[in-house]
């Protein structure tokens, strides 16, 4: 669930209130880099680090994403498969109508 909140001197507000079912609930929370404080911390990565951070994975994200290289289509069926194929499809949908959904 997505959900907007504010933060608060170390709290986080739910907007609007939300009551959970538990005392500790793990979220992720999503902060904009305007945000942030730039401290000289050795563990806080540079402005520039940070963009190469990105860059790096905006390629991942492209290569992640793009379709399988021309060469790789699987083979074509048999008609022997096409046949189970529907086979199996007429089962399911034959459960459907008794109800079962084991």
């Amino acid at each position: 669930m997505r959900i907007d909140a504010i933060y608060d001197h170390g709290r986080l507000e739910f907007t609007p209130p939300l009551q959970l079912k538990h005392d500790r609930v793990r979220i992720v929370v999503e902060v904009p880099d305007d945000e942030i404080v730039d401290t000289n911390d050795s563990n806080i990565m540079s402005p520039d680090l940070r963009r190469q951070a990105r860059a790096v994975l905006s390629r991942f994200e492209a290569i992640r994403n793009a379709p399988p290289p021309p060469g790789n289509e699987p083979p074509e069926l048999t008609q022997k498969q096409l046949e189970r194929i529907e086979a199996f499809e007429m089962r399911a949908q034959y459960r459907i109508e008794q109800g079962r959904t084991d």
